[in-house]
């Protein structure tokens, strides 16, 4: 079996879009001066997907989300002419075949995005092959049922957020992961917000379910520092991403400052960003993105990590 082409297409959103209200969720723009709304760059309403056939007629499916068309070129110029003409179940080659031949330019971001959905692709010619799940493949079931969390409670009016959250109480999820929608250029009243976001919904949910609770990197090491103390009469389960990806000194600060675990990851991009992460402790969750390849995947499940550390 040998890849015989590569095919990227951009998917793009062209239909109504609601913008969303001012102080939604904070998020890394906060902190520098803008005269638009700092989420634009974050929401995403094109998709690149990647299919990839074989000779003998399968075909495997990826995508990729972020800046899809420049995924598409690097996948176009760059990706496909390395992986044209080769074996699938040779993945591990073809990931290292794909990652050192950019290395000088990608490394992170929208390069191992783009990598990622070729490596999707291939893991699901592989599932299709011997008719069999990926997860089969990638070491097969650990549990019969895998929990999951209700995961949006933007930060909106405190009565809306309320009935959200006991929308979903109510068919039964017993985990719920809020956003913050105030940071550090909000000063005092933008604390006293979030405080109050965060008690209006523990006034729903009770103390017998968890919350989490996302920054989304909008915050900065000294605003975080005020707000951790203030939190932990909350007992969130965890605080995600208080500090921008790249301050891994700032993560392992707090995660020596609070009883509140602090969770990151979500936008490293390999095993190394995620090595950096778990080596000297900076955060006691670890969190992988939907798109991350599967081979990057099964690299972190197989990584020791020190404890008390989590992946998710």
């Amino acid at each position: 079996m040998k890849i015989k082409s590569v095919r990227a297409r951009v998917f793009e959103w062209k239909g109504k879009t609601v913008p969303p209200q001012g102080n939604f969720c904070s998020n890394a723009m906060d902190l520098v001066y803008s005269k638009t709304e700092s989420m634009s760059t974050f929401r995403f309403h094109s998709w690149t997907v990647v299919e990839i056939e074989t000779d003998d007629g399968i075909v495997g499916l990826g995508n990729v989300a972020l800046a899809p068309a420049i995924a598409k070129a690097i996948i176009d110029q760059y990706l496909t002419p390395l992986v044209l003409g080769q074996d699938p179940w040779d993945y591990e080659y073809l990931w290292q075949r794909m990652y050192r031949a950019t290395h000088a330019w990608g490394r992170k971001g929208v390069t191992m995005a783009a990598i990622s959905a070729i490596d999707l692709a291939i893991w699901d010619i592989l599932g299709k092959s011997v008719n069999k799940p990926v997860f089969k493949l990638l070491g097969g079931r650990t549990k019969e049922k895998i929990p999951c969390y209700y995961s949006k409670l933007y930060r909106t009016d405190l009565k809306a957020m309320q009935d959200e959250a006991q929308k979903y109480l109510d068919q039964g999820f017993t985990m719920f992961k809020s956003r913050f929608g105030y940071g550090p250029a909000h000063g005092t009243k933008g604390v006293a917000e979030n405080l109050k976001a965060v008690e209006a919904i523990r006034e729903v949910i009770g103390y017998d379910n968890d919350l989490m609770l996302e920054c989304y990197m909008g915050w900065n090491l000294e605003y975080a520092k005020r707000m951790l103390p203030k939190l932990e009469k909350f007992q969130p389960r965890w605080v995600e991403e208080p500090v921008i990806a790249d301050d891994i000194d700032g993560y392992a600060e707090l995660n020596q400052l609070t009883s509140i675990p602090i969770s990151g990851g979500e936008h490293e991009f390999s095993l190394y960003g995620f090595k950096q992460l778990l080596d000297k402790k900076r955060c006691r969750w670890c969190s992988t993105t939907p798109t991350a390849s599967a081979a990057s995947r099964r690299r972190t499940r197989s990584m020791p990590c020190a404890r008390p550390t989590a992946c998710r």
